[in-house]
């Protein structure tokens, strides 16, 4: 026989009386755990919205923020700067300043920040392709562009003990169309030297990919077409670190 049958009505009713309370209690008390946890959720959800909001901010000032050299676009190639070969390495030539004709073009940007130069062309081609009867039987080289921004009072060995210095990557922009271009560049600073900053470039050979592999670039002023570039801007985001 159970309990409840040997317990009386007043019993019954006390013990229901308990229970309820019991059962009250424990609401009560995981109504105030829910909502404690749902004040530490909304907090939590509070905290991550307000730096994301910050984030944004951040990212939006890093863009938005700029230091720009502007150019004017005219159009320069190998045969117009008169280049001259590195002694060193003859399939490259020596940096050069990009020549300009207008204002704007000099700027205090920020060293190692993320740096980019937009071409309204870097236009370059396989002269050897041409020619006749056997393709790259003389010419097997194509000539690319290289740039940096750095002193400009900087000459060309400055320039590459900074590159080997800083560790920065340089690379290398062309292509057999008309397309505008946005390359990424190192921008340089080189104690000693004023802090006004200019583009640079250089041109490199490359052994074209139709001619066997032990071929070895050629000399970059007499092989590898009359590569030619415009440039419209250089843009340094101060706040971004490469």
């Amino acid at each position: 026989m159970s309990n409840s049958q040997t317990m009386s009505l007043d019993q019954r009713i006390a013990a229901l009386q308990q229970t309820n309370g019991e059962l009250v209690a424990s609401n009560n008390t995981l109504t105030q755990t829910v909502t404690g946890k749902m004040g530490a959720i909304n907090a939590t959800v509070a905290s991550a919205e307000a730096r994301m909001d910050q984030a944004i901010a951040n990212l939006a000032a890093s863009h938005s923020d700029m230091r720009i050299n502007y150019y004017d676009g005219v159009a320069h190639s190998k045969a117009s700067m008169e280049i001259e070969a590195d002694p060193q390495q003859p399939h490259m030539s020596k940096w050069k300043l990009v020549p300009v004709s207008d204002i704007g073009y000099h700027q205090y940007p920020v060293a190692g920040a993320l740096t980019r130069v937009h071409l309204k062309n870097g236009y370059s081609y396989e002269p050897g392709y041409s020619e006749s009867p056997t393709q790259y039987a003389a010419d097997w080289s194509r000539s690319n562009m290289q740039f940096v921004l750095a002193n400009e009072h900087a000459n060309s060995e400055q320039i590459d003990a900074a590159i080997e210095a800083q560790g920065a990557t340089v690379y290398t922009t062309g292509g057999w169309n008309s397309c505008a271009k946005m390359v990424m560049i190192p921008c340089l600073s080189i104690a000693g030297l004023h802090p006004y900053t200019r583009l640079f470039v250089r041109f490199v050979n490359a052994v074209s990919p139709q001619v066997p592999a032990d071929k070895q670039p050629q000399n970059i002023v007499d092989f590898g077409g009359n590569t030619t570039f415009a440039v419209d801007r250089v843009v340094n985001y101060p706040h971004i670190k490469v």
